[in-house]
């Protein structure tokens, strides 16, 4: 694009989610969870509770410590921890077994610390590619994310992210998002920005809704992701039919669209 093309092209402004929309970290989780259920078979054997009672006692005590770690490295593996020692408990009320063991809990510890290894992470196909198109059309991004503040540096140091993102225009919260964050991430002003276009593009409700009540010039795009959307909620399997595509219902917001994937984003909003 010419200097004269890109002085007279619209510049917009896009404020980008990172997990599961920029890259893949769900099944970190996921796997997570995973691996510390069969651990716990592991140890306890034939004396395992259900598994359905574990899960539902397992996420009950992750709630509660959410309330004291909120999104901070070291949540899961306290939750991991209490669980275990929760059953340990149990089993020896129940079958008079003592089966606690301090390296059980050492282990224990670094199966919750596996979503925060950065270094398995891959950038979604398409992603680098849409940030740099967007730069080169002049447009400004935005990274808007809920994550540790502590790990984040690193993070985006191995995820090359300074090479989309200006640190100015990085902004982590401590939960949910607000539309006061996508304000302070993007710099919006209603007296001098009600001409460009903004979007919030993510996975989630709070990535695309809160700012679309900043005003009627933001936009949302909703990426959904197969592990953190409502994929089985779909109507295609309601109906019995088995979903072709897989979409998960979309947000019911007129100034919301659902595209597929970060390389699908609409040539009008690009500008391609």
């Amino acid at each position: 694009m010419s200097p004269k093309e890109k002085a007279g092209a619209k510049s917009n402004v896009f404020v980008f989610d990172g997990d599961d929309t920029l890259w893949m970290n769900e099944w970190q989780y996921s796997q997570a969870y995973s691996d510390f259920f069969s651990y716990l078979y592991k140890i306890f054997g034939n004396k395992t509770p259900n598994l359905h009672y574990l899960q539902e006692r397992y996420f009950r005590t992750e709630g509660e410590m959410y309330k004291e770690w909120g999104i901070r490295r070291g949540r899961l593996a306290e939750a991991m921890i209490q669980t275990y020692r929760d059953i340990c408990n149990w089993a020896l009320w129940r079958f008079e077994a003592d089966l606690w063991r301090e390296e059980h809990e050492v282990y224990i510890r670094k199966i919750g610390d596996q979503p925060f290894d950065f270094g398995r992470l891959e950038w979604l196909s398409g992603a680098k590619s849409i940030l740099s198109y967007l730069k080169r059309r002049g447009h400004m991004v935005c990274f808007l994310s809920s994550y540790d503040k502590k790990v984040f540096p690193q993070r985006a140091e191995f995820l090359g992210l300074y090479e989309f993102f200006s640190k100015e225009n990085i902004l982590l919260t401590e939960g949910k998002k607000t539309k006061d964050d996508f304000v302070m991430v993007s710099g919006w002003q209603k007296e001098t920005d009600a001409t460009r276009a903004w979007y919030a593009i993510g996975n989630g409700e709070s990535d695309i809704l809160p700012p679309l009540e900043i005003s009627e010039n933001w936009h949302g795009i909703y990426i959904p992701h197969g592990s953190t959307s409502r994929y089985l909620a779909s109507e295609y399997f309601k109906e019995g039919g088995r979903a072709l595509n897989f979409m998960p219902p979309p947000m019911e917001n007129s100034r919301v669209q659902t595209i597929r994937s970060i390389g699908c984003l609409p040539t009008d909003v690009t500008g391609a």
